[in-house]
């Protein structure tokens, strides 16, 4: 008995924006313009990048701007986004009498997923975006994967113009003093006093595979999210920063009991997670009285207590198959690993009907177009996406399976099907290949709102730390010892 989800309306679209102001009270005018985007009509604000100055670029004398990028998830269509962004303009009040002058607010879509335009009035993505630091500094904080038309990506672009001068706005700078033009900025301050206060606290720092760069190359060890607590488990560190997301420091909480563990983002959640609840979960329990619950470790330490046992997409299918014959399984929250676990170990389940929304967005004509660009490189997906897009693969793997596979095959290119953070994983781990996206589109914006900024706060204030209460810890506990008992 399999429970697939009912049919979804339309997906909002991910849509990068750049704000700029240099007339009037810069950071009073970026705040209400955040407010007013995320006040439009089907649209919400994701993630904001910190804040930029820079001189302005051609036009009259004229005051430094204040630059930021937003990310929003929108139904608004291109041009219905950009008459609300004029209108927003309007109440701001933006004056367009000379062109490349001084603004009160400056808004401008920088990409629009799965949109291309060539007019004279809307055209996306901005036909400046790879010459501008001071938009790619800002739009490296929130999506430096990107893929951008060039075939760049975010990072890589930003490397192209570290001549240009961009400082990182702290709120105490006179803000009437001009750029240096010689001092470029780079990660290496602040991800050095990271590494000094991570010493002196005693911290571990850990990463998932899917974080930003910059975050990845500062933390102490880098994986998947329960190797990961493991590994904080067996170390000696005091502390434990989780660079993640919340189900992520749970699950670290619940095998290290006796030490913090800080999430810097207390809003970076997992919406898969999300998707199943305890109640829910124990009514269909009450329907299947004699049925296994098999939770994937992306739940909440909630669910994990009410479960028999937890797997992880690398032993998802050792989990299943070690369940006996005669007791049904329920399998949460992932409806894509159950399938493809079920399959693979020769049961049926029945399935919680939750997904990943990044790894959803991942389909079989994505698969298409990214073979027909790169006929020799081979597909190698996460088990989370679709059966659709499963099917095609050549390697089905975790994101530790995907490293393990890469660095022992002996292709030269590969189509990646996961979060485009593993792509960075891969090139460091695995050097010498290339890797390239299925989807520029497959981004989780909850893994990317843990900036090196909110690490080094999380460091200073040794906070915010996430607990699990100690009834939950030890029955949640129970389900993760069983499946290290099943040896997987």
């Amino acid at each position: 008995m399999i429970f697939r989800e009912a049919p979804r309306e339309r997906a909002p679209a991910r849509v990068f924006l750049g704000l700029g102001s240099n007339l009037g009270d810069r950071e009073s005018l970026l705040s209400r313009a955040r407010a007013l985007l995320a006040a439009l009509p089907g649209t919400t604000l994701s993630a904001q990048s910190g804040l930029y100055e820079t001189a302005p670029v051609g036009g009259p004398d004229q005051d430094d701007f204040l630059n930021q990028v937003v990310e929003v998830r929108t139904l608004l269509a291109p041009r219905e986004l950009l008459a609300a962004i004029h209108a927003l303009e309007a109440e701001l009040g933006r004056r367009r009498a000379v062109r490349w002058g001084p603004r009160s607010i400056d808004v401008d879509i920088l990409w629009y997923d799965g949109f291309r335009g060539v007019d004279a009035d809307l055209e996306v993505p901005h036909p400046r975006l790879e010459e501008r630091r001071f938009v790619l500094e800002p739009l490296a904080e929130l999506a430096p994967d990107l893929v951008l038309h060039s075939g760049r990506t975010v990072t890589a672009a930003l490397g192209r113009v570290q001549d240009q001068a961009v400082r990182r706005f702290d709120g105490d700078t006179d803000v009437a003093t001009r750029m240096d033009k010689d001092s470029p900025m780079d990660h290496s301050a602040v991800q050095a006093e990271i590494r000094r206060l991570a010493r002196e606290k005693g911290a571990v720092i850990l990463a998932h595979n899917y974080q930003r760069p910059e975050v990845q190359d500062v933390a102490d060890i880098v994986g998947d999210s329960l190797g990961l607590s493991r590994q904080a488990a067996a170390s000696d560190a005091r502390m434990i920063v989780f660079c993640g997301v919340h189900f992520m420091a749970e699950t670290a909480a619940i095998l290290s009991p006796d030490r913090p563990v800080i999430l810097p983002d207390l809003n970076a959640g997992c919406p898969m997670a999300n998707m199943v609840d305890v109640q829910g979960l124990r009514t269909l329990k009450a329907v299947h009285p004699g049925a296994i619950v098999v939770s994937y470790v992306n739940t909440t330490a909630a669910v994990k207590a009410i479960s028999d046992i937890c797997c992880t997409s690398a032993n998802a299918v050792e989990i299943v198959k070690s369940i006996p014959a005669d007791r049904e399984i329920i399998f949460t929250p992932d409806q894509n690993l159950g399938s493809w676990a079920a399959k693979k170990a020769g049961r049926e389940m029945i399935l919680w009907p939750g997904f990943c929304p990044t790894h959803e967005l991942i389909d079989e004509y994505d698969v298409a177009a990214a073979r027909e660009a790169h006929p020799r490189a081979k597909l190698v997906v996460h088990p989370e996406c679709v059966p659709e897009v499963v099917e095609l693969a050549d390697a089905v793997e975790s994101t530790s399976g995907m490293i393990r596979f890469c660095c022992n095959d002996s292709a030269e290119e590969y189509l990646i099907g996961t979060e485009l953070g593993m792509l960075y994983r891969l090139s460091k781990d695995c050097p010498g290949k290339r890797y390239y996206p299925v989807s520029e589109l497959s981004l989780c914006p909850n893994m990317k709102l843990t900036t090196l900024d909110k690490v080094l706060a999380a460091l200073q204030n040794e906070g915010p730390v996430v607990t699990v209460d100690a009834d939950t810890r030890q029955k949640a506990l129970q389900a993760v010892q069983r499946m290290i008992e099943v040896g997987a």
